[in-house]
């Protein structure tokens, strides 16, 4: 029980509300190019968040603590990889708000209105009240009941009405490449693995189950989303959810709870988040000088956190698909791409001169070989989406 709870953890926490995205992006591609591409992202995180898991318990061993992402990269490379990793994680989520204030705009009359009322209403939930912590978990909670009867009830229904054929209609394999930053950040799950191993007690095999019966969970949900979006709406490239929530379809009151309580739930989970994290920036920087639990802290907090992303929503309804775009293309890539496996492989080298230790004791996310392959990998992706934008951006202003 405690795996599978580690599991729906993991699962969880990679479902959100960009995952609406799905149908609209894959159109262009093809299901069958799409679902190839799901799974090989899917693999590829896989073998990142085994290289993570090896990285938190070799830090563990030595500092005898439960370490983080950010503790672990200090550990590796010193105060300035706590303070690189702690900027990426933020712009990750700041974009990841971004991109779901955007989403739930769109289901308003008014979309700069939507922005503001779903941005400034979690985050009143989050940081008004002094146990704004425990109020927004039970908020959670049901938010996420509600999600996965509205899921279960949209396949259900769905699938009696989807046109099928539709999955065949296109497959331009050439486009694959354009839909892996989306299909990045729609499947990563790094943040929660400290979590996982903490929970199963730093047990490698059980860790190691856990997110891979949980991330599977997340591919077979996304894949499934994908195809009955297609088969609802077409293969247009217009907007899946856009479209069936103005028309006449049995799916449209179930996916709008789907799809309001996903986006709700993205966005209070990254509002903790971030509370969290400058929380954690204050008490070790700033000490007993500031009251973190006082109301005028605790809204000064919210409106910094709260209001940049609301502000950027509101600038279009394309913010959506670029925000997350942009995420899976940078920080997620170097968050969860190069720094796992360049993390391990520093580790195992200064293990193997620091300590006697079988050089295979804490191997457990494969060959140093393998590993190397998997951050170089991740780079060259990086650099590719740095040539791409650059290239775009030369076309923009005519140079």
């Amino acid at each position: 029980m405690k795996v599978l709870n580690a599991a729906f953890l993991v699962a969880g926490t990679t479902i959100g509300g960009g995952f609406l995205a799905l149908p609209t992006v894959t159109a262009t591609t093809g299901f069958y190019p799409s679902a190839v591409a799901l799974f090989t992202i899917w693999g590829y995180f896989l073998a990142q968040s085994f290289a993570l898991v090896e990285c938190i318990k070799r830090s563990r061993r030595k500092s005898n603590n439960e370490p983080g992402i950010s503790a672990v990269a200090k550990s590796v490379f010193g105060p300035n990889g706590e303070v690189f990793v702690g900027c990426l994680l933020a712009v990750l989520i700041e974009a990841t708000l971004v991109s779901q204030i955007s989403r739930a705009g769109m289901l308003f009359p008014n979309y700069c209105i939507g922005c503001i009322i779903s941005a400034l209403s979690v985050a009143m939930v989050v940081f008004y009240p002094k146990s704004g912590v425990k109020f927004a978990s039970q908020a959670n909670s049901i938010l996420t009941s509600i999600f996965l009867i509205s899921t279960l009830t949209v396949f259900a229904i769905g699938s009696g009405t989807a046109d099928w054929s539709q999955l065949t209609a296109t497959g331009n394999w050439f486009n694959v490449s354009q839909s892996i930053p989306t299909f990045l950040q729609l499947l990563v799950y790094g943040e929660i693995v400290p979590t996982v191993c903490q929970f199963l007690n730093y047990n490698t095999k059980l860790i190691h189950t856990a997110i891979a019966l949980g991330s599977f969970m997340t591919l077979c949900l996304q894949i499934s989303w994908s195809g009955l979006g297609i088969s609802l709406t077409g293969t247009t490239g217009g907007d899946a959810v856009t479209a069936l929530l103005a028309s006449n379809s049995p799916v449209q009151f179930p996916l709008f709870c789907l799809a309001i309580t996903a986006i709700l739930t993205t966005i209070l989970g990254s509002y903790l988040a971030l509370l969290s994290t400058a929380t954690d920036f204050m008490k070790r920087h700033v000490g007993n000088k500031v009251n973190t639990q006082s109301l005028r802290q605790r809204l000064k907090v919210g409106s910094l956190i709260a209001i940049p992303a609301m502000l950027i929503s509101c600038s279009s309804p394309t913010i959506f698909l670029k925000a997350i775009d942009f995420a899976g293309s940078y920080p997620v890539l170097v968050l969860w791409g190069i720094m796992p496996s360049a993390m391990a492989l520093v580790q195992r080298k200064r293990d193997r001169k620091e300590t006697n230790l079988s050089k295979c004791s804490l191997k457990t996310a494969g060959p140093s070989a393998f590993l190397a392959s998997l951050g170089l990998v991740s780079f060259a992706m990086v650099v590719m989406n740095v040539l791409e934008d650059l290239s775009f951006l030369r076309i923009r202003l005519g140079m």
